[in-house]
């Protein structure tokens, strides 16, 4: 709302001089770990690119382009990092386009939600999350609430891309009602958005292998989620982690 409303002077945010180095900047500093896995992140989207280039030569491209940027955008989030907005529209944009080739409609609508509602937000206020601070549930009634949000949330999109040619309706639709209430939880500041994002890598890595499995894509995407979930697991267990910081939070 508040970017909405301050348009112009937000605007700024991007059109100055020196954003560009500015961008570059904020891909420094971050720790090991961060780097290890965009390293490792790349190598496995190599391998990918160079296994499915000759079967299907532009959804892996572009697969390969939205897996890196994606991990970057995930763990620019982690490390606070101005990149995330970039990395994050870019990621979108070749994901949702590899959903919609390889038939994974809902997949793809959420990329385009998180493009519209999210990474458009963070390139117009890199600082977004600065001074947010996250909140526990505070009884169990809260737990149920998102349970049946997410129940209906499903059986919604279910109906709805199954009257679509979508081949996998059953994960797909599951993925999108999972980020839809991550982000519901995400914008009420809740800390057990956490358990909503590990949990929707997982279905995700299982979408895109039944999707690789079926003929419709590659290794791409399950390599960048399952870094996801690495990424999950370390904020999960590291001395600084998810529940041990009042600000950490992830999109």
């Amino acid at each position: 709302m508040d970017v909405l409303t301050n348009l112009p002077s937000y605007s700024k945010n991007v059109f100055r001089k020196g954003y560009f180095s500015w961008l570059l900047h904020q891909c420094r500093g971050w720790g090991k770990f961060s780097y290890g896995l965009l390293v490792f992140n790349l190598v496995l989207q190599i391998f990918s690119l160079v296994q499915s280039f000759d079967v299907a030569p532009l959804q892996s491209v572009i697969s390969f382009i939205g897996g890196n940027l994606s991990v970057a955008c995930v763990i620019g989030i982690s490390n606070r990092s101005g990149i995330q907005g970039w990395a994050g529209a870019i990621s979108a944009v070749c994901i949702a386009s590899v959903g919609f080739m390889a038939g994974n409609y809902a997949t793809a609508w959420e990329q385009i939600g998180y493009l519209l509602f999210l990474d458009f937000f963070c390139i117009l206020d890199p600082k977004w999350n600065d001074n947010i601070q996250a909140e526990k549930f505070e009884s169990w009634l809260e737990w149920i609430a998102y349970i049946v949000f997410f129940g209906f949330a499903w059986a919604v999109l279910y109906y709805i891309f199954s009257l679509t040619s979508d081949p996998r309706v059953f994960l797909d639709s599951l993925n999108l009602a999972m980020a839809i209430t991550g982000s519901l939880l995400e914008l009420n500041r809740k800390r057990e958005q956490y358990y909503v994002w590990t949990i929707s890598s997982v279905f995700t890595i299982a979408l895109w292998m039944q999707t690789m499995i079926q003929g419709d894509g590659n290794f791409a995407l399950i390599f960048s989620y399952s870094v996801f979930f690495l990424n999950d697991m370390y904020a999960f267990f590291s001395v600084r982690g998810w529940f041990r910081s009042d600000t950490h939070t992830r999109a």
